[in-house]
């Protein structure tokens, strides 16, 4: 008993000297931590320095979900360029350069680009997941540009396969305000992309430096349908609008036609099926792999004053169309089976059609380098792939020679007496002071020649154009009545003429728009073509220009958008 009790003392005091002995030690350790300095060893840890902090949040860089929307108070992306050529880019999260109207947020994104950079240069940033489009198709943006008519695309991609793509495209249509664009989508792009790219000015001037605001990037109802799989055409493929007198038309409801001898030839092998479509003339050729047209014999056709072959097709199926025309040369044999010695031929391939809609081929014979004559042809020859399995509708099947493409002869001197006139742009008379012909928003080309010894202003390419008289050049027509300007186009079917006035704030500077300017545009439709028509326009019919005493633009666009061309000449006011 007393060896127990000796024994349970013995282990106490050696408890109390173990429990002693600890904590001198972490005593010792923390004395001995308080006299070093504040400087880590090398091998220590270092946390990561915070990120910066906001009034309600600290800010984290982030993959964003689409879905819940990316508002770039409390988030950054972060981007990869590309296209830097001879430039290059800056993202920053900014304070809002004008925290008023639709977008009232204190941070947002500020993108610039120096001058030099590829027209397509941009940015893009990985997103936390795939896209959900199934019951959202609409991505929203929220964006403040430097000028009208940039274009921003939105372009959405598999980061592991850039083939797996789509891109949106919207233009701007405020300066240095706040708007939102919407790009559409549609419920079968869902779960496809995990990128977005972002293209500000897209295929614009890059010839100086431009910064465009970003912000609030959303996912809203409403886009576009979904894509349903078609198999035949269910309208009509465009009526062509060559005159009668220019073409030879084999085959078409807008022409008189000449004689075919077969739309299929015994050698073929294709089906043949005539139908109707809207209740227009169509040919079908289906399990095609290649079908003969034959004008053999007296129905031989001359083409030698043509320029282009021209047919509509429409297929759900084809990879490629391949179109032969075969001369029979001077000793044509009237016998189909017989051919002739001195015949010559060449094939055009079409590569990838567009499917699913009417595609108008618009060949110009002298493609057909292997055709070395034209005056006896007798065989047109359809093909393609996949060979034996593709169905093709046709219609329009004409040879024609174009019209004239460009003026030659300058349009007539305008009468109007001098003092009656505030001329811009006439070698009629003294003209007042313009900026600019073709200002940096424009989408067009311009180019300055002569016709018949006059100068004429010549756009191509023409989506819209502006042209600038601003700061000391403000035109004052009050005293005016008309607007006037001679034009020429062989292919435009709609032209806009819109004159803006900057108002009694007006400024200087083209960049900045005032506040109370007014605007009026102007449609032509259907303007006749190859010809000069003077287009002397009531200024009273520019209902929306309130004032007219400091008018800085004057721009031209129409139709079809970014494809047609258009001499200018005598553009003045008068009265």
């Amino acid at each position: 008993m007393n060896t127990h009790i000796k024994n349970k003392k013995s282990f106490h005091l050696k408890s109390f000297f173990t429990s002693l002995l600890i904590v001198s030690v972490v005593y010792s350790i923390t004395i001995s931590c308080e006299e070093e300095d504040d400087i880590p060893p090398r091998s220590a840890y270092v946390p990561p320095a915070p990120e910066p902090e906001t009034e309600d949040c600290t800010v984290e860089t982030v993959n964003p979900v689409l879905a819940d929307g990316v508002d770039f108070e409390c988030v950054d992306i972060e981007p990869s360029f590309f296209g830097e050529k001879d430039g290059s880019f800056l993202i920053e999260f900014v304070e809002n350069p004008d925290a008023s109207g639709i977008n009232t947020s204190e941070r947002v994104v500020s993108y610039s680009q120096t001058e030099g950079v590829e027209p397509w240069a941009g940015f893009f940033f990985n997103l936390a997941s795939k896209v959900d489009f199934s019951e959202k198709q609409t991505i929203k943006i929220k964006v403040y540009s430097p000028a009208i008519g940039h274009k921003v695309l939105v372009k959405l991609e598999d980061s592991a396969d850039g083939a797996i793509n789509k891109e949106v495209e919207v233009l701007t249509t405020v300066a240095n305000q706040w708007e939102e664009l919407a790009f559409m989508f549609s419920p079968d792009d869902s779960d496809k992309y995990d990128r977005m790219v972002m293209f500000f000015n897209f295929n614009g001037d890059k010839d100086a430096a431009t910064t465009h605001y970003f912000d609030e990037i959303t996912l809203s109802e409403g886009g576009a349908q979904p894509e349903v799989p078609t198999t035949a055409p269910t309208t009509a493929a465009a009526a062509p609008t060559n005159a009668q007198e220019d073409v030879i038309s084999l085959f078409s409801n807008a022409y008189d036609n000449v004689t075919v001898n077969e739309w299929r030839t015994s050698w073929s092998q294709a089906e043949l099926e005539d139908i109707q479509i809207d209740g227009n003339d169509v040919k079908k050729y289906s399990m095609l792999n290649f079908v003969g047209v034959e004008t053999v014999g007296d129905n031989l056709i001359d083409a030698t004053d043509m320029t282009h072959f021209r047919v509509d097709v429409w297929t759900a199926d084809a990879t490629e169309i391949r179109i032969k025309l075969v001369d029979f040369g001077a000793d044509a044999n009237p016998d189909p089976q017989g051919m002739p010695v001195d015949d010559s031929e060449h094939e055009i391939i079409i590569a990838t059609p567009e499917q699913n809609t009417w595609i108008s081929l618009d060949l110009p014979l002298s493609d057909f380098t292997g055709l070395t004559s034209r005056n006896h042809i007798a065989q047109l020859i359809f093909s393609g792939n996949p060979s034996g399995n593709f169905t093709m509708y046709v219609d329009n099947v004409y040879f024609y020679k174009a019209s004239a493409t460009a003026p030659t002869t300058a349009a007539a001197a305008p009468t109007n007496a001098q003092e009656d006139v505030i001329s811009l742009f006439s070698n009629a008379y003294d003209n007042v002071a313009v900026n600019e012909w073709r200002t940096s928003w424009s989408q067009a080309e311009l180019e300055d020649i002569q016709i018949d010894g006059n100068d004429v202003k010549k756009y191509s390419m023409l989506n819209f154009v502006g042209v600038e008289t601003v700061g000391d050049n403000l035109i004052d027509a009050t005293d005016m009545t008309h607007f006037r300007v001679d034009v020429w186009t062989a292919d435009a079917t709609e032209i806009r003429i819109k004159l803006v006035d900057f108002g009694a704030d007006a400024n200087p500077d083209p960049q900045e728009m005032p506040v109370d300017d007014s605007e009026h545009e102007i449609i032509i439709a259907t303007p006749e073509q190859n010809t000069w028509i003077s287009l002397d326009l009531p200024l009273s019919d520019f209902t929306g220009l309130t004032s007219r005493n400091h008018i800085a633009q004057l721009i031209f666009s129409g139709n079809p958008s970014g494809n047609f061309t258009m001499y200018v000449d005598n553009v003045y006011f008068h009265k």
